[in-house]
């Protein structure tokens, strides 16, 4: 199964629309690929096993990555040289570099309109990437440069979070485009705060219900309300004594990983202050608890069943695998130089790694 349609047969499973999996004949590999900012590699783990199973070479800076919707390729925001690499998924050899205006973030596909769509850090911009030619096909001009980028789940929209402080309360700090024109058609403001890490909801025909977002110096997240576009609420975790906090290195990112579990059930906010990762019941944003996990943890992401997490630490270099059922680390993985951004992947069997050969 493809990218866009496993996201859809997970929140279809999540919300009750079948009882029976699609396609379950089709073999399939999951891989969870841990990016390492202050390195030039990426290491990609295999979930069943918890353990590093390949490390792609040549990923200077990775802020993040996605796959082709076939699984041919991995796609990496190249920080140091501006550009997309596209990694074969089987040789795990870069095949080519795609040029890009200015520093990216984060990128995103949009499977149903064959589209990639990459956050210009550097300039204010998002920019769209044919699949099919691997070329720029467009350059959207924004309020200021991009941090993240997400598609929602019927393929309709790309939501953008700036990564500029705003000039006032009521300049908007995130943007949606349109897929169809690749036209901004709305934007939401967070009390004049920077977006960092955002995760999408959805309703039970697949539409977006909410958008959850962190903001810069605040340890929690705003509820954004989809049709009134605007936010509702903000959420903290419960408070910690400040002698159980840390504050080396979290800047003005207090927070950073957001994300809602493919079976939309919960989500999951990885506080860098706290040392933890907390979680709350969805929809009712009920309080589900925390796991401490280390010194700066980043960036999240879960596998497929929604029953582990992946937690990408910095300050031990780990990413670090925990069992949302028993609220327990089963799983400490070394990785890389300041480990951050880390994905989930649903590949075909046939595009299982075999570094150095080529393809047959």
């Amino acid at each position: 199964m493809t990218t866009a349609t496993n996201r859809l047969c997970a929140i279809a499973a999540g919300l009750g629309l079948f009882t029976a999996p699609v396609d379950a004949q089709d073999e399939t590999i999951v891989r969870i690929i841990q990016t390492n900012s202050a390195g030039t590699d990426a290491h990609v783990i295999d979930p069943a096993t918890h353990e590093v199973v390949a490390v792609i070479e040549d990923v200077p800076r990775a802020h993040a990555a996605v796959d082709h919707p076939e699984g041919h390729y991995y796609y990496f925001a190249n920080e140091r040289d501006d550009t997309v690499d596209v990694v074969d998924t089987r040789t795990l050899r870069t095949i080519m570099h795609i040029p890009l205006i200015d520093q990216p973030n984060k990128l995103v596909i949009n499977e149903s309109l064959g589209k990639m769509y990459v956050g210009i850090r550097g300039a204010p911009y998002t920019q769209v990437i044919d699949l099919e030619t691997h070329a720029v096909v467009k350059t959207i001009e924004m309020i200021h440069g991009v941090h993240n980028v997400y598609v929602t789940a019927d393929d309709r929209f790309i939501v953008a979070g700036l990564g500029a402080t705003p000039s006032n309360v009521d300049e908007h700090t995130i943007q949606v485009i349109d897929a169809r024109t690749d036209e901004i058609v709305w934007g939401v403001a967070l009390d004049g705060h920077r977006v960092r890490p955002m995760a999408l909801e959805y309703n039970p025909d697949g539409s977006t219900r909410r958008v959850f977002a962190q903001a810069t110096r605040l340890n929690g997240f705003y509820v954004v309300d989809w049709d009134r576009r605007e936010a509702v609420d903000f959420i903290s975790p419960p408070p910690l004594p400040v002698s159980r906090q840390n504050f080396d290195g979290i800047q003005d990112g207090t927070g950073h990983g957001l994300l809602v579990l493919p079976d939309q059930s919960a989500l999951w906010y990885a506080s860098l202050l706290d040392s933890r990762i907390y979680g709350w019941s969805l929809p009712e944003l009920e309080f589900i608890g925390g796991v401490e996990v280390g010194a700066s943890p980043q960036w999240l992401t879960a596998t497929p069943d929604s029953r582990i997490l992946y937690v990408s630490v910095v300050g031990t270099m780990e990413s670090v695998a925990v069992d949302l059922e028993s609220m327990e680390i089963v799983a400490r993985i070394p990785v890389g130089h300041a480990p951050k951004r880390n994905s989930t992947h649903v590949l075909p069997a046939g595009r299982i790694e075999i570094p150095g050969v080529g393809d047959e």
